[in-house]
C-alpha cells in the first residue's frame, strides 16, 4: 500500500512562470499594438528628466519598478527572457517564491537606480529586465558555486565535449560588462551599469537566503 500522506508535492515555480507571462504580455503590447510610445512615456525611465520630476511627483519612483517589464524590441526581450528562464525556475525551487521575488525586484530596481544616476545628464530611455536578470546571475553564483557548464568545441574535424566552472564564465561576463561600461564613445544603447549593479545586489542578497 502506498502512503500518500508521505508524498511531498513537487514545488512549482509559479512566480517565475508569472513573471515570464507578464514579460510576454508587455512585449505583445509594445510590438503588436499602437501602445508602445504610451507605455514608454508612462512606465519607462527617461534619464535626463527622471530625478528632477521626482521632487514634484514622488510617484515617478514607480518607474524603477515598471521599467523592468518593458523591452525595446523582440531581440531585447529574447535576450533577457532566455537568461531569465535558464536561471529563474531552478533558483525559485531552491529559495522559494517570496525570497526569489524579493531579490529579483530589488536587483532590478537597484540596477535602474544606478543606471539612472550615471546617465542622468544624458537623454536615454531605461527599460528592460537586464538588471534583475543580472541579479539572478549573482544569486546563482552563490547558490551553485560548483556548477559546471558543458559545451562542445570543434577540434579539427571532430567535436570535443568539455565543461567549465560557472564562476569562470561569470567572471568573463563581468569583465565584459566593465570594459564596455568604461569604454569611451560607445555606440551600444545598453545600460551596462544596470547589469553591474543588479549583479552586485543579487550576489550580496544571496548570502541572506542561501
Amino acid at each position: 500500500m502506498i502512503n500518500f500522506s508521505s508524498l511531498k508535492p513537487r514545488y512549482v515555480p509559479y512566480i517565475s512562470a508569472l513573471i515570464s507571462l507578464v514579460l510576454l504580455l508587455f512585449l505583445v503590447l509594445m510590438e503588436a499594438t499602437d501602445l508602445k510610445q504610451d507605455l514608454i512615456n508612462y512606465y519607462a525611465i527617461h534619464t535626463n528628466a527622471f530625478w528632477p520630476k521626482i521632487e514634484q511627483h514622488p510617484l515617478e519612483l514607480l518607474r524603477l519598478f515598471t521599467a523592468l517589464f518593458l523591452h525595446g524590441n523582440w531581440l531585447h526581450w529574447l535576450t533577457n527572457v532566455s537568461a531569465f528562464v535558464l536561471l529563474a525556475f531552478a533558483i525559485e525551487r531552491v529559495i522559494g517564491a517570496q525570497k526569489f521575488m524579493f531579490i529579483f525586484l530589488v536587483a532590478g530596481i537597484v540596477g535602474n537606480i544606478a543606471a539612472a544616476l550615471v546617465m542622468q545628464n544624458q537623454d536615454h530611455i531605461l527599460l528592460g529586465a537586464s538588471g534583475a536578470v543580472s541579479g539572478l546571475i549573482g544569486l546563482w553564483l552563490v547558490l551553485f558555486p560548483d556548477k559546471k557548464i558543458s559545451f562542445v568545441i570543434p577540434i579539427g574535424l571532430y567535436l570535443e565535449k568539455t565543461s567549465m566552472p560557472l564562476w569562470v564564465i561569470i567572471f568573463f561576463w563581468l569583465c565584459f560588462q566593465l570594459v564596455l561600461h568604461f569604454q569611451p564613445n560607445m555606440h551600444y544603447n545598453i545600460a551596462w551599469m544596470s547589469h553591474l549593479s543588479g549583479f552586485t545586489a543579487g550576489f550580496l542578497l544571496a548570502w541572506f537566503v542561501k
